[in-house]
């Protein structure tokens, strides 16, 4: 139900009266924006904002958590009583259920499962892309796909999506309340196009609806895939012949398919944005290399900063064409209220780590997940009461809960200078992308002590694949003299034959069976190391969790299992 407002603006003095519609945008950036959205969805359920979302945009991370999220509470609600469907304390209940379910999920390392160690999660899948080719070229998002299906989506099809049908009206014989929810757009980037493509719930209760094809019936898990495909890193997904990317490389925010005028379902421009974004931002730097890797991740970089830039201006001048009735907050990862002497906020030095943390999709410390939801949700509720007052007015603080805290942030844990540190080491620690190596950075001992176990472990197996040879030593060099026997016999038989180098068979015999031999030896290495490898993952997985768990009790005295559970901020 859109509110209504009748109300003075403070900052110009105008009334604002009328029905106002609210769209919020959820930008990708992986899990890191999943856990940062949390954090703006609490607050705007605690506000009573969120029940009356019109549309939410989302792109990446923020098409996992949006489909998630508006599904889970859609199927908790009808759970309850009807007349609690709007009521916000039982919708802050809710949502600290699905929050609690969602971080579960991310506990299980889905990039790791799906990219990394496939045959052991998904052997069939992993042989049928050795020997059929039809699997092989989009095996890598069939796997996160399966893995979002598994942990969040349990085969929902868009159908699965609230529905957006208007409140019946006062005047209807029927009272019967309507559980409705926001108009879901889930942004992907069209590979062939380059434009970006939308896909939302379309409704589908009338016979007028059978005399076209049915596209909610299209997998959730599929689409979300498609809207988080970071190219390269997965391949295209294929959906009725377009070949669809990641929608951050047409717009990381989300915000352009609010703004424009052909949204679904034929839906006016939403007259207060919301915009959440956790895509980081360019940092200037006194040196590159030249190289070409990091030229083009630069360049990249530089591009995504231009097109958000763009997409920033359009927004604004959309505030500057009609300034009395259009309104936006806008939240980002380095935003730092510390330049308005907001109390309640991330501490300082903590932001540049929060802002850096990895846009990935493995798990997140108890620590991580804490100061990303509490920044989001700090963040989001200083920008409405600064940048849009109609909200202010439908919604006034005198009737909403205060600002609460998770217990690594509560006011009497903010002045402990040691545990400040502690916190914003871990926080830095957390911009490693390849978990082993963030593990053994965070937890030198006993993640160092497994890692010794793997090497011996390793040279254990090498030892039993090579026992003839009575040390590496040996092993090594009948290598290196098969392969120089090899290539000196060939070189030899090339100077008798001239310029053909390989031109009598007996004269490559050696030279192929010293590349072969060394060649045959280093993939049996590598299989060795990378079968080991799966249970020293296992461990070191467990051993983190449980040194995190115990880093949290040590910093808060209470356990992680209720690290969103929070308590009123001191003022």
């Amino acid at each position: 139900m859109t509110p209504e407002i009748d109300a003075i603006d403070v900052t110009s003095g105008k009334r604002i009266t009328g029905k106002f519609r609210i769209g919020l945008a959820l930008s990708g950036g992986g899990f890191r924006a999943s856990i940062f959205h949390l954090g703006v969805i609490r607050r705007l359920e605690e506000l009573g904002i969120m029940k009356d979302v019109d549309t939410i945009s989302s792109v990446s991370g923020g098409s996992i958590i949006a489909a998630y999220y508006v599904c889970e509470m859609e199927t908790r609600l009808r759970q309850v009583e009807p007349r609690l469907w709007r009521d916000t304390k039982t919708r802050v209940e809710i949502f600290e259920t699905i929050a609690r379910d969602f971080l579960k999920a991310v506990d299980h390392n889905l990039r790791t499962r799906a990219l990394i160690f496939t045959p052991f999660f998904h052997p069939i899948l992993f042989v049928k892309t050795l020997v059929m080719k039809a699997f092989r070229s989009g095996a890598r998002s069939e796997l996160i796909q399966r893995e979002y299906d598994k942990w969040f989506y349990d085969r929902d099809t868009i159908d699965q999506l609230p529905s957006v049908t208007p409140e019946r009206s006062k005047e209807s014989k029927d009272t019967a309340p309507v559980l409705q929810g926001p108009q879901i757009i889930l942004n992907t980037t069209s590979l062939l196009t380059g434009e970006r493509v939308s896909f939302s719930r379309e409704p589908n209760s009338g016979i007028t609806e059978m005399k076209r094809s049915n596209k909610n019936s299209l997998p959730l898990s599929r689409i979300v895939g498609a809207s988080s495909g970071v190219p390269v890193l997965f391949p295209p997904t294929h959906v009725y012949g377009d070949m669809l990317v990641d929608g951050g490389v047409a717009d990381n925010q989300g915000i352009e398919a609010l703004l424009s005028a052909e949204q679904p379902l034929g839906h006016a421009t939403p007259q207060i944005l919301l915009v959440s974004d956790a895509s980081g931002q360019l940092e200037a730097i006194h040196t590159i290399s030249t190289g070409e890797t990091d030229v083009f991740l630069r360049v990249n970089d530089i591009l995504q900063f231009q097109v958000r830039s763009k997409l920033i201006d359009r927004l604004v001048q959309w505030k500057v064409d009609q300034p009395a009735s259009r309104y936006f907050a806008f939240t980002h990862l380095f935003l730092n209220l510390k330049d308005r002497g907001v109390s309640n906020r991330l501490p300082s030095e903590m932001i540049p780590g929060v802002a850096r943390i990895r846009t990935d999709l493995d798990q997140f410390s108890f620590v991580e997940r804490d100061a990303l939801m509490y920044h989001g949700y700090t963040l989001i509720d200083a920008q409405i009461q600064k940048y849009c007052p109609p909200l202010m007015a439908a919604y006034p603080v005198a009737n909403t809960p205060p600002l609460v805290a998770p217990p690594l942030f509560s006011a009497w844990e903010r002045k402990n200078t040691e545990k400040r540190d502690r916190i914003r080491k871990e926080l830095e620690a957390g911009a490693k992308k390849v978990f082993l190596l963030r593990s053994l950075k965070k937890y030198p001992r006993c993640v160092g002590l497994v890692f010794a176990g793997w090497i011996a472990a390793w040279v254990g197996a090498l030892y039993v694949f090579f026992g003839q040879y009575t040390t590496p030593l040996e092993l090594t060099q009948s290598w290196i003299e098969h392969a120089l026997s090899g290539i000196t016999s060939g070189w030899i038989g090339g100077a008798l034959d001239g310029l053909l180098l390989y031109a009598r068979l007996p004269d490559r015999t050696p030279l192929i069976q010293g590349i072969a031999n060394l060649l045959g030896a280093g993939a049996l290495a590598a299989l060795a190391g990378y079968v080991l490898a799966f249970p020293v993952y296992l461990s070191v997985r467990y051993l983190v969790m449980h040194a995190d768990r115990q880093n949290y009790r040590d910093l808060t005295g209470k356990d992680p299992t209720t690290c969103w559970q929070p308590e009123p901020v001191a003022e």
